[in-house]
């Protein structure tokens, strides 16, 4: 029976990451003020994108590149809408542009930042970065630790499950 809500909800999940990766999401051609697309080639040269160090830097970026208008979109939706709108755009560009590691390039200072305080998997790394932009937006604790342990707590389940 339990496996059954299991695989149940899985297939919800799934479902609902198709209806999102298939409907047009409010990032996915974000303008930055310097005309730059937010989404950008991430094959190319990374030089002109500044790599946050920690979660505060991460806000600054984020408020210095996103227009006016997408920010407050962004403020103005439900959490988890916000967050589940922007995964796969504005937060792939955060995956693939603040964290994951070019080929023969060294270890991005966000990365180690997540990598310090316990967050290994990119997803969740972008995961935590949107939900605490959306709370430090509307003027809300983001509750860092709290996060963490979702995402531990989900990867101890995961790995006890295959046992």
């Amino acid at each position: 029976m339990h496996e059954k809500k299991i695989k149940k909800n899985a297939y919800i999940l799934f479902f609902f990451v198709a209806v999102v990766f298939c409907c047009t999401s409010v990032y996915a051609g974000a303008i930055s003020k310097d005309n730059r697309p937010i989404v950008q080639d991430t094959e190319g040269d990374d030089s002109s994108v500044y790599i946050p160090k920690n979660l505060e830097e991460c806000f600054v970026e984020l408020k210095k590149n996103l227009p006016k208008n997408e920010l407050e979109k962004f403020k103005n939706m439900k959490e988890d809408e916000a967050t589940a709108n922007a995964h796969l755009g504005l937060g792939m560009w955060i995956r693939n542009e603040w964290i994951r590691n070019r080929k023969g390039g060294s270890e991005k200072p966000l990365k180690k930042y997540f990598n310090d305080i316990g967050v290994f998997h990119p997803d969740d790394m972008s995961g935590v970065i949107l939900t605490s932009f959306h709370r430090h937006l509307n003027n809300r604790d983001i509750k860092l630790d709290e996060q963490i342990r979702y995402y531990k707590d989900y990867w101890e389940k995961l790995e006890k499950d295959k046992k």
